[in-house]
C-alpha cells in the first residue's frame, strides 16, 4: 500500500486540480460563495474550488455526485445505483457537517442534518463552489466542514433552446430540454429532465436490479423594474421512484423485489436586491423548500414510512463595498418542521446576526478577512461562531498564501432531537475549531501551477448513540487533519493534465478509532486531450481503505477509469460518449451495497 501511494505522488507531482487553475481555463473570474457576496477568486482567502460549466459539459455525467467523486477531498458515499441515498463526506466531517446549497438556498435535510444528492441532476448547473473548512460564520449549522454550492444557470440574450438525448447500460435513458433568453429588463430559463434506468442490484452480492425513474423541472426567472433594483424567481420540482433492497442489521442490504421509495422536493425562492447608492447592496430572500418521502414494502413493516420535512427561510443582509473594505451583515431566519407519521411531528426555529469584514491593502495583495456569527436556537440556546482569514499574493515570484481559522457548529437534527426512543430534546449543539495554511505557486508561465493545503479540525459533544440507553447524547469527540495537493499543467495548448492527492487522519478521540468511511488516501488524476472537434478524457481515481463502523470491517481500496469523449459535428450539434470503470473493478463505497461495473453511454445533444 505504502509503495502505491509512492508512486502515486510521483504521478501528481509530473501531472494536477482546482486549487488553482491556469488563465484561461477553470477558475471564473467572480465567485458568490465565499463571502456571500460577488468578488473576484484573486480576493478568496478560503481553500476554494470551482466546477465549471465547461468541466461538467466534458464529463457529461448526468448526476452531480458523479462530478464531486473526482475531487480529491470530498467522498461520496452511495447506497447503491442511481437513486439511492448519496451523501458526502468533506475533510474528514461527516455528510450533516456538510451544507449544500442549491443557488444559496439550504438543501440539507431537516430531520437527519444530512444532503441527500441523489435526485440533483446536470443538467441545469452552471458552475459548483465548493468551499472548504468551517464557515458557520456565514453559513449557521452544518456548515462545519465547507459548503457545496450547487449553482444552476441563468437566461440571458437571444431566445435559445437546447435539447440532450442519452442511452446506454442497464436500459438508461436520459433526456433534457430548455430554453432561455434575456433583455436588459428581464431574464427567463425553463428546462425539463427525464431520467429512467434499470439499475443494478443495491445488495453487493444481489441478483435483482433496483431501478429508478427520475423527474424534475425548473424555472428562474429575474427582472430590473429599476436601475437599481432586481427581482429573482427561483423554482424547481423533482420527483423520483426507486427499488431499494431490505437492510438486515450487522449484514447490510439482502435482495427483495417488494419495497420501493417515493421522493418528491419542491424549492420556491425569491430574492429582491435593491441599490440605494452605488456602494451599498440590500437584498431580500425568502424561500420554502418541502421534502417528501414516501416507502412501501408489503413484507417488512419497518421498511413503510412517510416523511414530509418543510425549510422555510427569510434573510435579510446588506454589504457596504468601499473597497479596500468591504463589509456584509444580516439577520436570518429559519423555521424547520417535520411530520414522520407514527413517530413524531415537531418543528425548530433559529435567528441569526452575522457580520464580516474584508479588508484589501497593498493593492489588494494582501487581504485581511473576519467575521462573526450569533445563533439563537429554540431547542439548545444560543451558538457563537467566528473566523479570520488572510491572503498574500506575492506576485514577484507568482506565488500565494493562504490562512483561515475558524470555528463551526451543528445543531441536532429533528430526528436526534425528537425520534421516539433515540431523540433527546436536551441536547447541545456539536461545535468544532479548524485551520488551515496553503500555498499556490505559478511554475513556466503559469503552464504549471501547484499547490499544498495542511488542515486540522477538532469536534466537540458530537451526537451519538448512548452504548447503554440507545438514546441520542453528546458524548463524542474527534479529530481529522491532514494535507491536500494539487496541480494542473498544460504541456501542450491542446493537452492539459489535472491532479489532486488528499491525505487523510479522522480519528475518534474517545477510542482511538479510524472514523467511518473516511480514506487515509485518495487521488485523482485526468488527461484532458483535443484535436480540432474532438476531445477526449481519461480519468483515474484511487481510494484507500475505509472502516465501516456499521459493519464493523474494512472496505477493500479500488482503483477505476473513465473514458469519456466527444465530437463537434456542427457549432449546434455535438455527439459524446462515456466508458464508466473501463476494468470493471468491483468495490464499495459502503459496506454490502452495490456498485456498477463497467458501463458505456452515449448521446447527441443540439442547440437551438
Amino acid at each position: 500500500m505504502k509503495k502505491n501511494v509512492v508512486n502515486l505522488l510521483c504521478v501528481l507531482l509530473l501531472s494536477t486540480p482546482a486549487f488553482a487553475e491556469p488563465p484561461d481555463a477553470v477558475l471564473p473570474e467572480i465567485v458568490a460563495t465565499a463571502s456571500r457576496w460577488e468578488e473576484s477568486v484573486e480576493r478568496v482567502p478560503q481553500d476554494m474550488t470551482v466546477i465549471t460549466r465547461a468541466d461538467l459539459e466534458k464529463r457529461g455525467v448526468p448526476f452531480v455526485v458523479d462530478l464531486l467523486r473526482l475531487q480529491p477531498d470530498v467522498q461520496v458515499v452511495q447506497n447503491g445505483g442511481p437513486g439511492t441515498n448519496a451523501t458526502l463526506l468533506m475533510r474528514g466531517g461527516g455528510s450533516n457537517q456538510v451544507l449544500v446549497l442549491v443557488d444559496g438556498i439550504k438543501f440539507n435535510s431537516p430531520t437527519t442534518g444530512s444532503a441527500d444528492l441523489s435526485t440533483l441532476l446536470t443538467t441545469d448547473i452552471e458552475r459548483i463552489e465548493i468551499i472548504k473548512g468551517p464557515q458557520s460564520t456565514l453559513y449557521g449549522s452544518e456548515a462545519m466542514a465547507g459548503v457545496v454550492n450547487i449553482i444552476t444557470k441563468k437566461g440571458e440574450g437571444k431566445p435559445k433552446a437546447g435539447l440532450s438525448v442519452e442511452g446506454g447500460s442497464f436500459s438508461t435513458v436520459r433526456t433534457a430540454g430548455s430554453v432561455s433568453g434575456g433583455t436588459d429588463k428581464t431574464s427567463y430559463r425553463l428546462s425539463a429532465t427525464y431520467f429512467d434506468t434499470d439499475g443494478i442490484p443495491t445488495a453487493k452480492n444481489g441478483s435483482v436490479p433496483n431501478g429508478t425513474t427520475n423527474k424534475s423541472v425548473s424555472a428562474r426567472l429575474g427582472a430590473n423594474p429599476a436601475d437599481n433594483a432586481s427581482i429573482e424567481l427561483n423554482l424547481r420540482y423533482g420527483a423520483d421512484k426507486t427499488q431499494l433492497d431490505n437492510y438486515a442489521f450487522g449484514a447490510g442490504p439482502v435482495d427483495t423485489r417488494n419495497y420501493s421509495q417515493k421522493h418528491e422536493n419542491y424549492l420556491v425562492a425569491a430574492t429582491g436586491r435593491i441599490f440605494p447608492w452605488e456602494k451599498y447592496e440590500q437584498s431580500l430572500t425568502l424561500s420554502y423548500l418541502r421534502d417528501n418521502l414516501n416507502a412501501t414494502d408489503p413484507v417488512t413493516a419497518y421498511n413503510n414510512y412517510r416523511i414530509n420535512a418543510t425549510t422555510e427561510l427569510l434573510d435579510w443582509q446588506h454589504t457596504l463595498d468601499l473597497h479596500p473594505l468591504t463589509i456584509t451583515g444580516g439577520f436570518a431566519y429559519r423555521y424547520e418542521s417535520a411530520n414522520n407519521e407514527g413517530a413524531f411531528d415537531e418543528s425548530i426555529d433559529n435567528r441569526a446576526g452575522y457580520l464580516n469584514a474584508k479588508l484589501g491593502l497593498l493593492d489588494d495583495a494582501l487581504i485581511l478577512n473576519a467575521g462573526l456569527r450569533y445563533d439563537d436556537h429554540s431547542a439548545f440556546g444560543d451558538a457563537v461562531t467566528y473566523r479570520a482569514g488572510v491572503l498574500y499574493n506575492l506576485k514577484p515570484l507568482e506565488m500565494r498564501f493562504k490562512a483561515n481559522l475558524g470555528s463551526g457548529f451543528r445543531a441536532p437534527s429533528l430526528n436526534e432531537l425528537y425520534y421516539p426512543n433515540y431523540g433527546n430534546p436536551d441536547l447541545k449543539p456539536e461545535r468544532s475549531i479548524g485551520y488551515d495554511v496553503g500555498v499556490e505557486k505559478d511554475l513556466l508561465d503559469k503552464k504549471l501551477v501547484i499547490g499544498a493545503t495542511w488542515f486540522w479540525q477538532r469536534y466537540h459533544d458530537l451526537i451519538q448513540s448512548d452504548p447503554n440507553t440507545f438514546t441520542a447524547v453528546n458524548i463524542g469527540n474527534a479529530l481529522t487533519e491532514g494535507v491536500e495537493v494539487t496541480a494542473t499543467a498544460l504541456p501542450l495548448a491542446d493537452l492539459k493534465l489535472n491532479a489532486g492527492y488528499t491525505y487523510l487522519n479522522a480519528v475518534n478521540k474517545d477510542t482511538g478509532a479510524s472514523l467511518t468511511l473516511r480514506p487515509r488516501n485518495k487521488f485523482t488524476s485526468s488527461v484532458e486531450y483535443t484535436l480540432a472537434k474532438l476531445t477526449v478524457i481519461g480519468e483515474y481515481r484511487y481510494v484507500a481503505k475505509r472502516y465501516d463502523a456499521t459493519l464493523n470491517r474494512d472496505l477493500s481500496p479500488y482503483a477505476l477509469v473513465n473514458l469519456k469523449g466527444s465530437y463537434l459535428l456542427h457549432k449546434n450539434l455535438s455527439l459524446f460518449a462515456r466508458i464508466d470503470n473501463l476494468f470493471d473493478k468491483s468495490y464499495e463505497e459502503a459496506g454490502g451495497y452495490g456498485t456498477p461495473g463497467i458501463s458505456a453511454f452515449g448521446g447527441v445533444k443540439v442547440a437551438f
